[in-house]
């Protein structure tokens, strides 16, 4: 049976204290290395950043809240740290 598949945007913005970092930052989440969910940059500045991407349907997937945190969890493991907030495209 087919993976259903979730598709949602992401705005990302600079941590207070990590602008420097910001840009690096954007093209880890966007490069194919290692991402289990990839990501497309739609448009970026130095601070501000959307993205979009898709994820397979599961529970995290079921509220745009409990998608924010599935992300949140995996970019900390990364050691990226960015305030974001997500929608899911319907």
């Amino acid at each position: 049976m087919p993976t259903a598949f979730i598709p949602f945007t992401m705005r990302a913005a600079a941590r207070e204290g990590r602008q420097e970092s910001f840009r690096t930052d954007i093209e880890r989440l966007t490069s194919r290395a290692g991402n289990r969910t990839p990501l497309s940059m739609v448009t970026a500045t130095n601070r501000v950043a959307c993205l979009r991407g898709a994820i397979a349907e599961s529970e995290h997937t079921a509220t745009a809240a409990s998608l924010k945190r599935y992300l949140e969890d995996g970019l900390s493991t990364k050691d990226i740290h960015l305030d974001i907030t997500v929608s899911i495209d319907h």
